[in-house]
């Protein structure tokens, strides 16, 4: 069982919460979204992110991150451990035969990012960059692909960055440091081999599939003489 399986079982209760933009901010956005704050489980928040002006192209209008409380240390900075998945507001909610969620909305993805809970629960605009921005599935799954890579131009691992204020305004940054740090860990290192050795059964599985065949046409031909 994976870390985040553990949420799939149960739903937990959510209540609501549409956010409230700040004065001299956009005073639109609140209106744009609506967030549900809950505790799947002691030590963890989960962000449910509606996007009802969300692009149809993408397939999903919602964002959930389930995100370790507690913080720890990489590279001298504070990175949260965290999974996401995206889904359609109106997705039916699918079970498995042993009664847990097989959906979209449990089909994580691990990541590591530099956020603050604290204003994710408690400014719009902070929340609406981390969950519509940051957590643009596009755009973590290229930070995921890249972490697969031995050599990448942008080492990165599992860590996708994170939101702050820049130039009075929150903007995304990626930290070069933990991103190195996050792409050299054990962890990483391990399922980069893991990767590795998949690729090769597959590609030796083909080998072997059209040797198979070739065998397979030869003797068709010899019968046919």
């Amino acid at each position: 069982m994976g870390l985040f399986d553990k949420f799939r079982k149960k739903q937990p209760q959510q209540n609501e919460i549409q956010m409230d933009s700040k004065e001299n901010h956009n005073n639109n956005l609140a209106s744009d979204f609506c967030v549900n704050f809950s505790i799947p489980k002691e030590g963890f928040l989960q962000v449910d992110f509606y996007d009802k002006q969300a692009d149809f192209k993408q397939f999903y209008d919602t964002t959930r991150l389930v995100a370790k409380i507690d913080a720890f240390n990489l590279a001298g900075k504070p990175v949260h451990d965290c999974a996401v998945s995206w889904y359609g507001e109106s997705d039916a909610i699918m079970f498995d035969k042993n009664g847990m969620d097989c959906g979209r909305r449990s089909n994580y993805r691990g990541i590591l990012a530099e956020i603050d809970l604290d204003l994710l629960r408690t400014d719009s605009d902070y929340c609406y960059m981390v969950m519509k921005g940051l957590l643009n599935q596009k755009r973590v799954e290229k930070y995921l692909d890249r972490g697969l890579q031995e050599n990448p131009d942008k080492p990165c691992g599992k860590y996708i960055g994170g939101v702050k204020e820049i130039d009075n305004r929150y903007r995304k940054f990626f930290n070069p440091e933990v991103g190195k740090a996050s792409h050299n860990s054990e962890f990483m290192i391990d399922r980069r081999k893991q990767v590795r050795e998949m690729e090769e059964r597959r590609k030796q599985k083909l080998r072997e599939d059209k040797k198979a065949q070739i065998q397979k046409l030869e003797e068709e031909l010899r019968e046919l003489r």
